[in-house]
């Protein structure tokens, strides 16, 4: 989470630079210790950025800036009750985003979760289209295995931020728990369609696994209902066609799941998966550009064969990516 608060610039605009350091000394020599601070902080050499962040406040005792590195660094180094100390300050004064978000992540840090819970929840209060408090707190909510209330807290995340990655796999995940297959594979398609990362052959196989996955018999209505929705879908969608290869037969399963998805999306109980997931793969389903599609997803399960039909077929991926960037979705 410590890559979210280091945003020193935006942070300086925040609490307005100018009125943060005094006349005393030049405000170079003191940008100049913060960033000596910062880079110091990013190279684990926290006891040194502490002295850089003392000596601006020894000067300046209300810096802002000072006290929100300090307090980011002390959390890092496992000591969260001075931070802590320092963060409630800052939320006392600012009421940002920033401030809850710090302190809320110290409280988790020593595993304080019901705290943690309760300043992320007060930040939304003041700040509710604020993506990084939504993302941590589904994260805090997945650490204590509420997998209902992390997908929701994901959800939101993903309706403030739509390009934040690691909140469609938050989502994915949350959903995965619960055995909400459904929601689970879009959750991860979305991840792979827009983002390449280190996890994407993790999640292509996730995806495998909910495709052939056996219904369960213990699971809740709606996550039975997926299960067996996808679980149909599969099965008819290669019936009686021999001679696939395995992308064939993943273009075709696709396909089919995502049309009957679609089909039945109203039933979940959520609008946002609706409008936001349901209704957009389950166009892409009914689209020209499944072949793309699959190939570019699932590029990780054979990336030889895989890249090479992408290599031969530009036009296809110009097509799609003209047609993608033309299909709009509803996040609310």
């Amino acid at each position: 989470m410590k890559n979210y608060y280091r945003s020193f610039l935006t942070l300086l605009l925040l609490f307005g630079a100018a009125n943060l350091f005094a006349q005393n000394k030049p405000a170079t020599h003191t940008d100049s210790l913060m960033h000596e601070g910062i880079a110091l902080n990013d190279a684990g050499k926290y006891t040194e950025a502490l002295a850089k962040y003392d000596e601006v406040l020894k000067t300046y005792p209300e810096s802002r800036t000072a006290l929100y590195e300090k307090a980011l660094t002390l959390s890092t180094m496992g000591k969260n009750d001075d931070a802590i100390v320092i963060f409630e300050k800052l939320v006392s004064i600012l009421h940002s985003a920033e401030a809850y978000a710090g302190l809320a992540n110290a409280y988790d840090m020593k595993g304080d979760s019901k705290k943690a819970i309760e300043y992320y929840k007060q930040g939304i209060a003041r700040w509710p289209k604020d993506r990084n408090l939504w993302f941590n707190l589904c994260v805090s909510y997945a650490r204590q295995k509420n997998y209902v209330q992390s997908e929701l807290a994901a959800a939101e995340a993903i309706k403030a931020d739509p390009k934040h990655l690691r909140s469609y796999q938050n989502y994915a995940v949350a959903a995965y728990q619960q055995g909400r297959n459904a929601e689970a594979l879009l959750g991860l398609s979305n991840l792979l369609m827009f983002g390449s990362n280190s996890r994407s052959l993790a999640s292509c196989q996730i995806i495998k696994d909910i495709l052939h996955a056996t219904p369960g018999n213990n699971a809740d209505p709606i996550a039975k209902m997926q299960q067996e929705t996808i679980a149909q879908a599969v099965a008819s969608s290669t019936s009686g066609k021999t001679n696939l290869t395995s992308i064939d037969s993943l273009t075709l399963q696709l396909t089919a799941t995502y049309k009957a998805i679609k089909a039945q999306e109203d039933q979940y109980g959520s609008p946002f998966f609706s409008k936001y997931f349901g209704t957009y793969f389950g166009d892409i389903a009914a689209s020209n550009y499944m072949d793309v599609y699959t190939r570019f997803i699932g590029v990780s399960l054979a990336p030889q064969e895989n890249l090479a039909w992408l290599k031969t077929h530009p036009d296809d991926i110009k097509a799609f990516n003209t047609w993608l960037s033309t299909e709009k979705r509803d996040v609310e």
